[in-house]
């Protein structure tokens, strides 16, 4: 499906031919579909509030009659746990929080080699304690939450978590330890630009870019000034 390379986007714009391996090609099959009650509303107020994505989980949550939520955490963001959790509290959750190294897995015991168990070769401290994305999962399924939190999890570790949790799964933070866990900043500066290859040049970039505006960036710019 070359959808990363489209420039038409037919999806969005409901308009001209689609490209070959347009996954709307088949849209015939999925197109009559039943949205559940009251979702529309709930994502149109959500847009409108332009809100962090945690207070999205919360709202979403509430939509969904979620009482129970389970929180699988990362040692590193221990802070950032217990602060979320005492938000999902205060708005009335039920919170089961369960850490990475859950149920003190040695590193030998899974054969990690000792000059892994304390620090990584770039010297980032790891310790003698696997982590245990599968304990996480079975431990919160246990406690049957109705909703389950990714905090921080390992690349990879999350994708294991997500293969044994019962409870849909919502990634509050992407662990991303060169950029303050948030990915998506590589993208939005100087360098994320020259190496993606998104910006020729620095004095060509706003006329570079324009060429590629999207409908969606001009209905923004249009709901801003009109706000503005």
């Amino acid at each position: 499906m070359p959808c990363a390379s489209c420039e038409l986007q037919t999806c969005f714009t409901n308009e001209g031919e689609m490209p070959v391996g347009c996954p709307e090609l088949n849209r015939d099959k999925h197109a009559v579909m039943k949205s559940t009650e009251g979702f529309l509303d709930y994502a149109s107020t959500i847009r409108e509030k332009e809100t962090d994505r945690i207070s999205e989980m919360i709202e979403y949550a509430k939509f969904k009659g979620v009482k129970t939520v389970g929180i699988a955490g990362c040692i590193g963001l221990h802070d950032e746990l217990r602060v979320i959790s005492d938000r999902l509290k205060e708005e009335g959750f039920e919170v089961n929080t369960v850490m990475c190294k859950t149920g003190s897995l040695e590193k030998k015991e899974v054969g990690v080699p000792s000059r892994n168990l304390i620090t990584t070769e770039t010297g980032y401290g790891i310790g003698a304690v696997a982590c245990n994305p599968v304990a996480q999962a079975l431990l919160l399924n246990k406690h049957q939450t109705d909703l389950n939190c990714i905090l921080g999890l390992c690349v990879g570790h999350d994708s294991v978590f997500f293969k044994h949790s019962e409870a849909p799964v919502v990634t509050l933070i992407a662990k991303d330890r060169t950029n303050g866990h948030n990915s998506a900043s590589i993208l939005n500066n100087f360098y994320g630009d020259n190496f993606f290859t998104r910006r020729p040049r620095p004095d060509g970039a706003t006329k570079f870019n324009s060429k590629r505006m999207k409908l969606i960036d001009i209905f923004r710019t249009i709901r801003a000034r009109r706000r503005g």
